[in-house]
This record gives structure tokens, C-alpha cells and sequence, in this order.
């Protein structure tokens, strides 16, 4: 993961510096929900791709800046209900219980 700071380690400067320094294929971003935060904004800005996947299992924000991937990273490509997914046998059977 990388954060947008001020201040950096050698080390880390030199990481985020090999980052920008070239263009990459794809940037494929984990809970891309936190995206429209402007810390990841200012960090995926800075770090050229050709192409972004972005992946999630809640795209849901409390401040409504979800539509904000839609210009960050794409417009949604697909959505799979997990029901659905348990049910063909792609990921485990899910027990909801009230507690």
C-alpha cells in the first residue's frame, strides 16, 4: 500500500519514486471503495497505468463520494450477489444468525 505523506524514509522515497518513474500496465486496486478518500486519490493521480481494475466486496461510503470512481477508476463492470456465488458453490455457504 502506498500512503501520501510529507515526509518519507529514504527507503520509501526511493520506492514511490521507481513507482512514478514509469507507466504500468495495469494498477489493480484492493478495496477500491477508499479511493475517494484524497489521501489514495492524491497517490493513484501520481502513479500512471494504462488501465485500473478496481475491486471490492462493499462499494459503499458513508459520504456518497462513490460515484467518484466512476472518473478515478471506471464505471462498475460487474456486480455478483453472493448468494448466488455460495449457491453455485464459488465461495462457502454463509449461516446469518441474529444475535
Amino acid at each position: 500500500m502506498v500512503a501520501n505523506t510529507c515526509k518519507r524514509s529514504h527507503e520509501a522515497q526511493q520506492m514511490l519514486d521507481f513507482l512514478e518513474g514509469r507507466e504500468w500496465g495495469m494498477m489493480l486496486l484492493d478495496e477500491v471503495h477508499v479511493m475517494p478518500a484524497m489521501m489514495f486519490r492524491n497517490v493513484v493521480a501520481r502513479i500512471a497505468a494504462h488501465s485500473k481494475l478496481g475491486l471490492t466486496a462493499t462499494l459503499v461510503r458513508e459520504d456518497n463520494k462513490i460515484d467518484d470512481l466512476n472518473y478515478l477508476i471506471a464505471p462498475k463492470l460487474h456486480e455478483a450477489n453472493w448468494m448466488d456465488l455460495a449457491n453455485k458453490g464459488y465461495i462457502t455457504t454463509v449461516q446469518c444468525a441474529e444475535v
